[in-house]
């Protein structure tokens, strides 16, 4: 696999987790996102096939929609956490670097 195709597939993988952020419960067709993405359908549905595997993306299997999983929001939560800890962690080095009167 190409380097430019590896970094094309990448991209049509953001695109979809951003555009299906936006149709968390009820999710959107293959034949939504492949419009929303401006890709064939047969792009969507490999895709989301890895997506899938990875526990990104679901497939409701009654109106076979897709929709994000919640793994985005705990990598969310995980680094908001991560920048909270950073922000203590700077604040205490402030305060140690300060000067007193």
């Amino acid at each position: 696999m190409t380097d430019e195709k590896t970094g094309s597939q990448v991209i049509r993988a953001l695109d979809m987790l951003e555009i299906l952020s936006g149709r968390v419960v009820l999710g959107m067709s293959n034949k939504d996102l492949a419009a929303a993405m401006r890709c064939p359908a047969l792009a969507v549905t490999r895709t989301a096939a890895v997506l899938i595997a990875k526990g990104w993306v679901e497939k409701d299997p009654v109106t076979e929609r897709f929709r994000i999983t919640t793994r985005i929001g705990r990598i969310s939560f995980h680094a908001a956490a991560d920048f909270d800890r950073a922000r203590s962690e700077l604040d205490q080095l402030q305060r140690n670097y300060t000067l007193s009167k």
